[in-house]
């Protein structure tokens, strides 16, 4: 059985899947002859075992090396089920870094690019009775236009660059469809008019065909509309409450989703035709509303305090990936038991029960792109592809109320430089993230830039290590002086020549890093360690009550939820045991202040 087998996407679910995790034939391909050589149509060669979904740089792989490869082959066997016959059978990659060519039987069915968004291949015409084969060949360079995130480009560890990840990270697994399918559904609710809009796409048209949509809350029908399918992309709306008289059910208090109370309703789509179903998809959906307005952020048209923690996302057994569900899940809570409302996935997008659970558990998240390092066209174009993917598949979750495209200029990094400053392609650069990210998703908040030299941006995000509480405080005075200060981390501007501040929401994004030496751990945390757990304490709360104090910031953002390899400032060790009590963390992180 794989350690991995429970259905990857329980946002999108579907009940006829087969798992693909598991044992896989793998190789290294250093000498880039595969292709060449056609291993697509043979068995691999020097062939390893490898555990999938676990990069080979993980213990759980099976492999666990830490060598340099940057061509990798996978290859196994599978067999439909037979109670599938007639049906369309999709192959489902949830993450695969970077670039990926798939082959079924000797046949290119796809290739992907991108290290952090999910693909789907129809792979019917390539399968035949009995065994088949898939083959995936995966590139994964460490070129500075590549997001990276985290993942360190030289062969040794250093600073906040970690252990690589290269190939599939996430789940791969079958379906079974209909001559014509759901391909994904963009849910947007309105608590202002108590509607919930749906957009849908489908993989293609046929005549005959009806989609019904059916909407319950704790098992009690709440909806049932259905629309005439008349093109592959269509809308219909009004599912939850009245809108424009059009397939209306009026809800008089529609039960909203709060980090502290997350309703959810459940909602089936069934594609139908001439009454028999060709698709059946299980999702849900939250009333939720996020927006900005005379500088604080508002959660469902209320001033909501934003305590959030930044969380890498890094495991020791899979790196990139989560041993189980149940760790996911236990990330969330511990969050949750720390005092946080929030977090901020940094440099990463995760596997989905991330953002299932909190989307179940009440957990609010900020999803950000990882980053590449030095500006050139193909940087451009390979965050801008992968970004809008990235946006589309993590539309629905109530739980997500923010995007962050950049974060502290990496990739843009040379606006630090005075030579290059004026490239008018850097800046050009943060408003086109900016602007792409709202012409996909006008809900959310977009954080241009997080941490400084801030274009456009719905929030001030705002960078700073210091271990010093007053010196926190002489800083933040300076900056509601002048909001161009270069008073914070490192020297930056906050915010760069001709964007002035226009009211946004303040925030410390990135604060704390505290180390204590009493933990006995090699590594580092920002600033001089503390001696102990005891005065680590003290100087997370001095700091932290210095930011709960000024009544113009309206969140913060402690780094970080646990420690990652050589980095040991979090508030969970790598393996996941709290530091202290989580209730003394609580009483820091947890005070809501009144505004």
């Amino acid at each position: 059985m794989a350690l991995r087998s429970e259905y990857p996407r329980p946002h999108f679910a579907r009940n006829q899947w087969q798992t693909l995790n598991g044992p896989w034939s793998f190789t290294f391909d250093d000498k880039d002859e595969g292709i060449v050589q056609e291993w697509f149509r043979t068995t691999l060669p020097n062939a390893l075992q490898i555990e999938v979904p676990f990069c080979y740089q993980s213990p759980y792989s099976g492999i666990n090396s830490q060598e340099a490869h940057q061509i990798v082959w996978y290859q196994r066997a599978f067999a439909v089920p037979p109670e599938w016959a007639g049906k369309r059978i999709l192959l489902h990659f949830g993450a695969v870094d970077y670039q990926a060519t798939v082959w079924i039987n000797g046949y290119l069915a796809g290739e992907n690019k991108g290290g952090y968004a999910g693909f789907t291949l129809d792979i019917t015409p390539f399968l035949r009775s009995g065994a088949n084969s898939v083959t995936v060949r995966v590139v994964d360079r460490p070129l500075t236009s590549q997001p990276r995130g985290k993942q360190k480009a030289r062969y040794e560890n250093f600073a906040c660059w970690y252990t690589p990840v290269t190939g599939i990270w996430q789940s791969v697994w079958l379906e079974a469809v209909g001559s014509t399918y759901l391909d994904h559904v963009r849910m947007v609710p309105d608590i202002d008019q108590g509607t919930l809009s749906i957009d849908y796409w489908l993989s293609g048209f046929e005549p005959g065909l009806t989609l019904k949509c059916d909407v319950s809350l704790r098992g009690q029908q709440v909806a049932s509309v259905s629309t005439a399918v008349e093109e592959k992309h269509t809308f219909f709306s009004d599912i939850i409450s009245r809108r424009d008289g059009i397939l209306t059910v009026e809800i008089p208090n529609a039960e909203l989703w709060w980090p502290e109370s997350p309703v959810l309703y459940d909602i089936t789509f069934a594609l139908l035709k001439d009454g028999q179903v060709l698709d059946e998809v299980q999702t849900y959906a939250g009333m939720r509303k996020v927006h900005a307005q005379d500088g604080k952020v508002y959660l469902n048209n209320k001033p909501y305090y934003l305590r959030m923690v930044l969380d890498q996302g890094f495991w020791p057994e899979g790196v990139y990936t989560a041993p189980s569900v149940d760790a996911i899940r236990y990330d969330v809570e511990m969050t949750k038991a720390f005092g946080f409302n929030g977090a901020r996935k940094h440099q990463k997008f995760e596997d989905p029960y991330y953002y299932y659970f909190c989307d179940k558990l009440g957990l609010l998240a900020w999803c950000e792109m990882p980053a590449p390092y030095i500006y050139d066209e193909e940087l451009c174009q390979n965050i801008t592809a992968e970004w809008q993917r990235l946006v589309i598949q993590h539309y629905n979750h109530p739980s997500v109320i923010a995007w962050v495209p950049v974060n502290e200029s990496w990739g843009v990094d040379q606006l630090t430089q005075k030579e290059l400053a004026g490239d008018p392609r850097l800046v050009h650069y943060l408003i086109t993230l900016y602007h792409l990210t709202k012409c996909l998703d006008t809900s959310r908040l977009v954080v241009g830039n997080d941490g400084w030299h801030q274009a456009v941006t719905d929030i001030i995000a705002i960078h700073d290590y210091t271990q010093d509480a007053e010196d926190l405080r002489r800083k933040y005075a300076a900056f509601k002086q002048d909001r161009h200060t270069r008073a914070f981390t490192h020297g930056h501007q906050i915010l760069l020549d001709g964007f002035p501040y226009q009211g946004q929401p303040i925030m410390i994004t990135e604060y704390g890093g505290v180390k204590a030496e009493e933990q006995g751990a090699e590594g580092w945390g920002y600033g001089e360690a503390a001696k102990s757990y005891a005065e680590m304490l003290q100087r997370m709360d001095a700091l932290t009550k210095v930011i709960l104090e000024e009544g113009e910031i309206c969140g913060f953002c402690y780094t970080q939820l646990t420690d990652v390899e050589q980095e040991v400032n979090g508030l969970m060790t790598y393996d996941r045991k709290p530091k202290v009590d989580p209730e003394k963390f609580r009483a820091i992180f947890g005070v809501n202040p009144e505004r």
